[in-house]
């Protein structure tokens, strides 16, 4: 007999839409839904509603974080200190050009260190708000949203179709449904350092919380996290110093590209430490010496552990579900982003990177779509875009030249420096560089690195480009209005050159 086929996911044939005994198994004062939905995330609260929308009758299980971690510790708080951050450093230049300004810019306010702690104090107060004002407005949409029940709790399986909720105010409830959405996201991976708990550290949520400024910062990954916080508590006014074990930076991004980001940390003030691995730490005083090895002892009053991130897939009762995890215990799905067991599905962070809000809405997209109209949508050939938050951003869509190469294309690239764009001398924003990867035979493009001001605005019309397969020839010659940051990518395709 011939051995069962895997599929991409590793699952047999016996393995998939396994439905098993399991679901039988209902508990007789359980409530039934036609969907269940277990975590109110991006993809998951969308889909929550927009089902409850049309008539859908749907279970909404949320613990902690209501409109989930976008909105109360990732995207949306973090993105609300760049723009503090941002604004601390316009006064910075603006006061180096010549500009003067009353009250305390014009240092008539109290000394040097008060005025960095009450900068924070100001960035965390507008972070609060906006993070408020966001969760409030989600309170309402889920209490007063006809066919929706909103459970406020943790929840688990207990059958293939039914999950019991250990609800926040200490009750217990069951509910069933035909179909089950898992939408538990995920959270900071924390390496197993000697030490590490006894001197504490910060994650990417609690560092937000800080009421003083960190006198040196001391943060441990070269991710997009890192580089974030970096830039905004160096120009809040601490000390940084990024701690990278490998000895390349952002090394999924194109190698020019990534010197250019490097260069721009370091022109901040930012230290950054190659071939760093850490060996222990241990608390001095009020600081924490961190054992680099050879690197010698680095002294930190804060530190930020950036390393990754791990899904909140455990204590889920999955394997009492029959939902098969990976082997970083991801839930696996197949292209239409259903599990094994048929009925049920995953959204967004818990099936895996990259770990990005939008492809999370994306998700609830083609379940929203399939669900109501048997749309049969997939995740295949969908073009994932992102972007770095610092300044200037970094937008990514597509293959890096490296990339391009090692599919076997034959490609052209254009290339231009940021400080070629008007706008960008008009904005005082001329550090960067943008970078386009293009197929020679078709002339369509496969790829781009727009690092600029605007970079994430600009990559997504090049992102729209790509899938409406327009040769760069047309875009190139697209008028946009002056000046714009949209018009580098005249000046862009314009400077094309073999790769």
């Amino acid at each position: 007999m011939a051995a069962p086929q895997k599929d991409e996911n590793g699952s047999t044939e016996k393995d998939i839409k396994d439905t098993s005994s399991k679901d039988m198994q209902i508990d007789s004062d359980a409530k039934h839904y036609d969907t269940v939905v277990l975590g109110g995330g991006k993809g998951g609260k969308s889909l929550a509603l927009a089902l409850a929308a049309k008539g859908v009758r749907v279970a909404l299980i949320e613990e902690k974080m209501i409109g989930g971690s976008c909105i109360n510790v990732a995207c949306i708080p973090t993105k609300t200190l760049v723009a503090s951050s941002k604004l601390v450093n316009a006064a910075r230049l603006a006061a180096e050009e010549g500009f003067s300004f009353s009250g305390e810019a014009a240092g008539e306010g109290p000394d040097g260190a008060d005025v960095k702690d009450s900068n924070l104090k100001a960035a965390l107060a507008r972070k609060r708000a906006v993070v408020e004002g966001m969760v409030n407005a989600h309170w309402k949409l889920f209490d007063y949203t006809d066919n929706l029940d909103f459970f406020y709790g943790r929840g688990k399986f207990v059958s293939a179709k039914s999950i019991e909720i250990e609800l926040n105010s200490g009750a217990r409830q069951v509910v069933t449904g035909d179909k089950i959405y898992i939408n538990t996201g995920s959270r900071p991976l924390i390496p197993s350092y000697e030490g590490l708990d006894e001197c504490g550290y910060l994650t990417s949520t609690s560092i937000m919380e800080l009421e003083k400024l960190p006198e040196h910062l001391g943060i441990v990954g070269g991710g997009y996290i890192a580089l974030e916080f970096a830039q905004i508590f160096r120009r809040l006014g601490s000390r940084v110093t990024i701690v990278e074990r490998g000895n390349h930076f952002l090394p999924r991004e194109d190698a020019e590209i990534g010197n250019c980001v490097k260069q721009i940390m370091l022109d901040e003030g930012i230290e950054i430490l190659f071939d760093s691995p850490i060996k222990s730490l241990k608390k001095n005083g009020e600081n924490t010496d961190i054992d680099l090895g050879e690197k010698g002892i680095l002294s930190v009053s804060h530190l930020l552990v950036a390393t990754g991130r791990l899904p909140n897939t455990e204590n889920l009762g999955l394997e009492i579900a029959g939902v098969a995890l990976d082997s970083r215990n991801f839930v696996k799905v197949d292209s239409r982003l259903e599990t094994n067991v048929t009925g049920i599905f995953a959204i967004g962070d818990c099936k895996g990177g990259p770990f990005f809000t939008h492809l999370s809405w994306d998700d609830y997209r083609i379940l929203r779509d399939n669900a109501l109209s048997g749309a049969g949508r997939t995740t295949e050939g969908r073009i994932v875009p992102y972007t770095l938050f610092t300044d200037p951003e970094l937008g990514r869509v597509g293959m890096t030249e490296a990339e391009a190469k090692q599919a076997g294309h034959k490609i052209l690239v254009a290339k231009i420096e940021a400080k070629t764009i008007p706008r960008a001398q008009t904005e005082r924003e001329t550090k960067g560089l943008l970078k386009a990867v293009i197929d020679a035979e078709t002339k369509q493009i496969l790829g781009a690195s727009i690092l600029s001001a605007a970079g994430g605005e600009i990559v997504s019309v090049i992102q729209v480009a790509m899938l409406a397969k327009m040769p760069y020839t047309d875009l190139a010659n697209v008028m946009f209005s002056h000046p714009t940051m949209a018009e580098s990518l005249n000046l862009l395709f314009a400077k094309v050159s073999e790769g």
